[in-house]
């Protein structure tokens, strides 16, 4: 019942993060068309993003990520330990359980970290 409970807000809060971020203007149709050939033009005047302009501005938020989850995975790890010490028989089964999918999460976020760096020094030293 706690983990249906649980789910369904986690569920809740996602849904209202992803849709009150949307905004729906109505125009009429030669409104439209002014808007659209205004936007056109706009955006032939500024100067499009670069690649380099972009990974300077993605790579501090990629490592901030990966530093907050390392923070989480530490805390984890630790609690887990704590709490295999301190369990009964019975409950140090539940807990190696649980460090199971921690262990899982780990290979995950390091060796997502991994392969992503791996393909984009491959991208890099292929396309020069």
């Amino acid at each position: 019942m706690k983990k249906t409970i649980k789910t369904a807000v986690i569920s809740i809060i996602t849904a209202i993060i992803l849709l009150a971020s949307n905004s729906v203007f109505a125009m009429s149709g030669t409104d439209i068309k002014q808007n659209a050939d205004d936007w056109l033009n706009r955006g032939s005047q500024n100067t499009p993003i670069t690649t380099d302009e972009a990974w300077t501005k993605l790579i501090p938020v990629g490592r901030i990520l990966v530093s907050i989850a390392s923070v989480i995975l530490v805390v984890c790890y630790m609690y887990l330990g704590i709490k295999y010490m301190m369990a009964d028989p019975s409950g140090k089964a539940d807990v190696k359980q649980r460090l199971i999918y921690l262990v899982i999460a780990t290979a995950l976020i390091y060796g997502g970290v991994g392969i992503f760096t791996v393909v984009v020094n491959l991208m890099n030293s292929i396309l020069g």
